[in-house]
């Protein structure tokens, strides 16, 4: 998201966090229903094909959905055109960052035990 669009839409930003961190868990906590899920959605019919896109998943994502530098470096260098290649310059934590101060991360951690 754009800097101007983390700061006008702040709220929903926040929303949309919690909501993955819960999503995220489940995906990361019940394989079967994240495997009916990816199947769906991504139209998956080889049952190895969705092992190993599952367990690609499960490696890639953290818990806390905490960006990393290194996982922005991996995004720049296949998305990259030209333009900054510093992880720094596009990871905002800043919502993340609210949710701690807030109590509200310690609560989602206390939640789903990340």
């Amino acid at each position: 998201m754009r800097k101007d669009d983390i700061a006008a839409r702040r709220d929903l930003l926040t929303r949309f966090l919690k909501a993955s961190i819960e999503g995220n868990d489940i995906a990361l906590t019940d394989e079967k229903r994240a495997k009916e899920v990816l199947a769906k959605e991504l139209k998956i019919g080889s049952a190895n094909i969705l092992d190993i896109t599952y367990n690609d998943f499960k490696q890639q994502s953290p818990r806390s959905i905490e960006p990393t530098a290194a996982a922005a470096a991996n995004t720049l260098a296949q998305f990259s055109a030209g333009g900054s290649t510093d992880p720094a310059a596009f990871i905002d934590t800043s919502v993340l960052d609210d949710l701690r101060t807030s109590g509200a991360a310690a609560a989602l951690e206390r939640k789903y035990k990340f």
